[in-house]
């Protein structure tokens, strides 16, 4: 019986990070590939950089995440049904743009990736309820740790090994390989049960869209949840690689190259993050989810003091990159951390709706990240801004202490 159930612990926990392969991968296709392409093709400037407009799904997939909620596409059951339909679309679609050039077709590219886009933050909203649902409570930790640890490797693949491919067979060869690979997120899904129960009162359409919104308001201290997100995230808001800030600090005050820069933040930093989110997922097996929460926090603040030292010290690689490894590492433990609150968090009738509302608020920081970061620097100079999100990195821990006693006996 107890090898019957590590066996089934470990299919569940390889569906879930083959799931998280199958969510990241469409990401980097539309996005930092896409331009690439573009580029490589001779575009012009403004043509490839309108091009980051077509991700917007993925910031107001909240708007639809309820539909996902309520209806079923196949009999094959709820969640599993939205996640395979969305990732035989985006197979398709990445087929399909295999079949055109920038050149002649940059607008209707350009359309079919906004389609896809929305594919594929559909896909997000539905593996991420699915994984909620998929898991037990002493899973989710490890759960997501690995879902991130596919997530990473996919952004890898279909960011690094795509552009090898189209250097050596052409950019339709990459499309129609990297579209191929949704296959195995359907095969993760077809070995997966479904994980969705059936509610037994059936919302009316308006009410689907309304009480995952009424139920979350009238929570007790719902407020100060939602300030310790913020506040949370961001401790890496002005110094990860998706800060809006990081690039001109970079290059325009510090002045290292874009060579050096790419392989310090895109190996190493992904590198870290995924080690971190694994470390993050075995201690959550053993520590409370307070403990950690608070842990890892501390940790990110910390870690924001290394660039207050790095724009001290200016060009010097090895601050530069012992501050993005100790940086990422420290995100991936703290972002896994909160996925793991997220899934705690929602109700379990409006999974899809609830968690998209829970990762809006934690995006809110990083999308803040550049215009505030602007306007500090204007201000304060460098040092002053990382001195900022140092004090800024600190402010979640009142806001955790409230619900102390309600997360500390968490397992």
């Amino acid at each position: 019986n107890h090898l019957s159930r590590d066996n089934l612990m470990h299919k569940r926990l390889l569906i879930v990070f083959v799931l998280g392969f199958s969510s990241g991968l469409p990401l980097a296709l539309i996005s930092s590939t896409l331009q690439a392409w573009f580029a490589d093709s001779g575009m012009s400037i403004f043509a490839t950089g309108m091009l980051s407009l077509i991700s917007l799904p993925y910031l107001y997939r909240i708007i639809w995440a309820p539909i996902l909620d309520r209806y079923t596409l196949l009999r094959i059951g709820k969640r599993r049904s939205w996640i395979l339909v969305m990732q035989i679309c985006l197979l398709i679609g990445f087929n399909l743009m295999a079949w055109l050039t920038p050149t002649q077709t940059p607008l209707f590219i350009a359309f079919l990736a906004a389609a896809m886009a929305t594919c594929s933050a559909t896909q997000d909203l539905a593996i991420d309820a699915h994984r909620t649902e998929f898991l037990s409570t002493e899973e989710l930790g490890l759960g997501a740790s690995l879902a991130t640890l596919g997530y990473r490797l996919a952004l890898l693949v279909a960011g690094g090994v795509a552009l090898i491919i189209a250097q050596y067979a052409g950019w339709s060869v990459a499309y129609r390989v990297m579209g191929f690979l949704m296959v195995a997120g359907m095969i993760a899904v077809y070995f997966s049960p479904e994980p969705s129960k059936p509610i037994v009162k059936k919302l009316s359409f308006y009410e689907s869209f309304l009480e995952p919104f009424r139920e979350l308001i009238s929570r007790p201290r719902i407020v100060p949840l939602l300030f310790f997100i913020f506040f949370y995230k961001m401790g890496e808001a002005f110094t990860t690689t998706t800060s809006g800030i990081m690039m001109p600090f970079l290059i325009q005050d510090i002045g290292f190259s874009l060579e050096t820069i790419a392989y310090v933040n895109k190996i190493i930093g992904i590198g870290s993050i995924v080690l971190g989110g694994l470390l993050a997922g075995f201690l959550l097996m053993r520590w409370s989810l307070y403990r950690a929460l608070l842990v890892f926090g501390l940790l990110q603040a910390v870690t924001n003091a290394l660039f207050i030292l790095l724009a001290k010290v200016g060009n010097h690689l090895p601050t530069f990159i012992f501050a993005v490894i100790s940086d990422n590492f420290t995100a991936g433990m703290a972002s896994t951390a909160l996925v793991v609150l997220f899934m705690r968090l929602v109700d379990l009738r409006f999974t899809a709706a609830q968690f998209s509302i829970f990762v809006a608020f934690s995006t809110l920081p990083r999308v803040l990240s550049g215009p505030l970061g602007a306007l500090f620097q204007s201000w304060f100079g460098w040092v002053g801004l990382y001195q900022i999100a140092f004090v800024l990195a600190l402010v979640f821990i009142p806001f955790l202490m409230l619900f102390r006693e309600q997360m500390a006996t968490s397992q």
